[in-house]
């Protein structure tokens, strides 16, 4: 709580002194105070940084990112952005100031002011590599359905900030989330095999690898949710039985020649397919 609001629940100065001596309240901030108990925790520091930095104020950048879960790592420091160029910096505290603020690019979530994912991702723009922000941009889609309309309408309020081209650049760019893609891509190079799109919508779902001008799509799975390593591969080897194209680490690592050859007899048949019927 704030002493603001502590004031205006009828507890005067005088009072929140006697409190903080007797541990009923925990000094955070300046004029911020934990109620009850000093006990920390990532949602406590970072609702207590938004307090400190005033009523206009919001978590923003990679602290926003990591509490909306668009990028990797653990909790970063605490980042808040406030809508005006008053205000005195906080220790601890990243302080972004810029002149407005657009009601429509902030929410709450866990009671916590914060901006929404398409705000956040244009915040984070400038400083991510074109990788980290295109795979910010998955991340967005996988845990909040953010569309790339969404992302449009918020650069079009935010027209005079940095990195709105970046960010155009990074949803139209395909993303690989795990080093067995990186390994399938790598195979398939080498063998002058064409690259498919990697992690896209295919008729509602977010499939592996696509080629979408062959109507071919592949799925690479990890067996971590498998009893074990035998029991997975067994349940790929019945997928693919069942005509689904679907490779796991072993494939592509310890079978590669076996596996180079079935991929490309998958390109071969898909590609005569679209020649008959054309």
């Amino acid at each position: 709580m704030t002493s603001e609001q502590l004031r205006a629940a009828r507890v005067d100065v005088h009072r929140i002194r006697r409190w903080v001596a007797d541990g009923r309240l925990h000094r955070e901030h300046r004029g911020v105070y934990a109620v009850g108990h000093p006990g920390r925790s990532v949602l406590g520091d970072y609702m207590s940084a938004v307090l400190a930095a005033g009523s206009s104020a919001v978590l923003s950048h990679r602290s926003a990112a990591y509490l909306l879960r668009l990028l990797p790592g653990g909790p970063p420091p605490p980042e808040v952005t406030i809508s005006t160029f008053a205000g005195r910096t906080r220790p601890g505290i990243v302080l972004h100031r810029v002149r407005e603020l657009h009601v429509l690019d902030t929410s709450q979530l866990h009671a916590i002011p914060v901006t929404i994912v398409p705000r956040t991702l244009l915040d984070l723009a400038p400083a991510l590599s074109p990788s980290e922000l295109t795979r910010a941009c998955h991340e967005a889609w996988i845990h909040h359905h953010t569309s790339p309309r969404q992302i449009e309408a918020c650069t079009a309020r935010n027209a005079s900030k940095p990195g709105a081209h970046c960010l155009r650049r990074a949803l139209g760019a395909d993303v690989t989330l795990s080093v067995l893609e990186d390994e399938f891509l790598t195979l398939l190079r080498s063998h002058d095999l064409p690259a498919p799109r990697t992690n896209v919508d295919h008729r509602g779902d977010r499939v592996d690898c696509h080629w979408p001008q062959l109507g071919l799509t592949v799925e690479l799975l990890s067996y971590r949710f498998h009893g074990s390593r035998h029991a997975f591969e067994q349940d790929v080897a019945r997928r693919r039985r069942s005509n689904h194209s679907a490779f796991t680490y072993g494939d592509v690592s310890e079978r590669s020649e076996q596996t180079i050859a079935e991929v490309a007899s998958l390109i071969a048949h898909a590609r005569a397919a679209v020649s008959a019927s054309a």
